[in-house]
């Protein structure tokens, strides 16, 4: 089957391709036509910062483009119902108040028409595809407001976080110190010359052993509390706004184009039709095809086969 559908596609190569390439550029040009919405933009500068807290998130650690990671974080944040519940309650306070279906349309309405792509090392653009240009302006800079301060509460939860986490071992190793030191002096107080005193001097070890752990302990502390005051400083220095919220020219190579959709559903609706009618014709076709069909045909072994002379 495979040899006779192989055999039915080079048989009509010329118009198979030629509908593979004319009918995804009809597609395409028919959207064009019809693509009239408008798309505002805003680029953003992306850095990694020259200090990074060393209990904040690990987001630019990796080997990623700085405005890579940034407009891969929106676009995850963009598909939480949290960040863009209180997307739209910056946008419109009264949106707590809409209707079930109200707010389902205007979320589905940020998440297809709202991109994020990267542009180079540290530019990133931001794009909303809306027919309403003020309101598009509106919700790209009420979208940096929220991405901004998204940012700053991951981190600032994640230091308070391992702030919470060290005081509570704080707490339990201070009380253990101050217990094996207790221990440590009761014992030499009840006993004349503990100086050779190999009971003595485990407590002492003991005590000193943990002592040692409070001290790194309050170190410890030390540096979360500094990284909770560097998150709030640096944060604004992550990314910062380059050109403002502006219509840009139609672009036809983003995901919302309406043209790039209409092509690539073209192209798939006639790979899909050619498939079937090669498939159909493989199929019903009696013609003898190859010399497999001579022996599946009459049974008999071909003893050789001569190429097709076209007539003229």
């Amino acid at each position: 089957m495979v040899h006779r559908a192989l055999d039915v596609v080079f048989q009509h190569l010329i118009k198979l391709i030629a509908g593979l390439i004319l009918v995804p550029l009809l597609m395409g040009g028919v959207g064009y036509a019809l693509d009239r919405t408008p798309t505002v933009g805003v680029r953003l500068w992306a850095q990694r910062p020259l200090y990074t807290p060393n209990f904040a998130t690990d987001r630019f650690s990796s080997y990623l483009w700085p405005s890579t990671i940034e407009a891969g974080l929106l676009t995850e944040l963009l598909g939480t119902d949290t960040f863009v519940d209180r997307l739209l309650v910056i946008i419109d306070p009264q949106s707590p108040y809409w209707s079930q279906d109200v707010r389902d349309s205007n979320v589905a309405d940020l998440r297809q028409n709202i991109a994020a792509t990267p542009e180079g090392e540290h530019l990133f653009l931001v794009t909303y595809r809306t027919a309403h240009i003020d309101r598009g302006r509106s919700v790209l800079n009420n979208l940096i407001i929220a991405f901004g301060a998204e940012m700053l509460a991951i981190d600032s939860g994640t230091v308070s976080s391992v702030e919470s986490a060290l005081q509570i071992q704080f707490k339990s190793a201070k009380q253990a110190m101050d217990d094996a030191i207790k221990q440590s002096e009761t014992y030499r107080s009840q006993h004349a010359n503990v100086t050779a005193d190999p009971n003595y001097q485990s407590l002492v070890t003991q005590a000193q052993s943990l002592t040692d752990r409070y001290l790194s302990l309050q170190a410890q502390i030390g540096q979360v509390q500094e990284s909770k005051s560097a998150v709030t400083t640096l944060q604004s220095s992550f990314f910062h706004v380059v050109d403002p919220p502006a219509v840009l020219p139609k672009q036809i190579f983003t995901k919302q184009s309406l043209t790039l959709r209409l092509a690539i559903g073209g192209l798939g609706g006639v790979f899909a039709l050619e498939a079937l009618i090669v498939y159909v014709i493989a199929r019903r076709d009696p013609g003898i095809r190859s010399v497999e069909d001579v022996r599946r045909q009459i049974g008999l072994k071909p003893l050789g086969s001569a190429p097709r002379v076209s007539s003229r």
